[in-house]
């Protein structure tokens, strides 16, 4: 009789801690796993290329660290002899006027936005 109540309450504490792992996990249902999925299939990569007022190397660098922090951003070059400051970002993540404005904001001129195909090799 001993054993039979031990083994009752042994599969009754398995049942529950399994049910509230289960539901304690969080596990998120097939629906909203495919629609992560498919935000991250939405991304849409685009470059922009700005005319920016740049005096050395520090400014380089100001320019390289900060904006690269910036959500969204892919890849970054900044040239100091072509005075540019070319950005490959996620649009559903920023834009290309928050990053005129994020470069703006480090105290540089944004002069306007470079040609297309401008060398990136600097």
């Amino acid at each position: 009789m001993k054993k039979t109540i031990t083994l009752i309450l042994a599969v009754f504490m398995a049942a529950s801690i399994s049910s509230l792992t289960a539901a304690a996990s969080g596990m998120p249902e097939m629906s909203e796993i495919a629609q992560k999925k498919n935000k991250k299939q939405k991304a849409e990569i685009k470059d922009v290329t700005f005319n920016v007022h740049l005096h050395c190397d520090k400014c380089v660098a100001k320019v390289m660290d900060n904006i690269s922090r910036v959500k969204g951003v892919k890849d970054l070059h900044v040239c100091l002899e072509d005075q540019i400051v070319s950005v490959k970002y996620d649009a559903s993540k920023t834009s290309e006027k928050a990053l005129q404005e994020a470069v703006e904001k480090l105290g540089y001129k944004v002069t306007g936005k470079a040609e297309h195909g401008h060398s990136h090799a600097h």
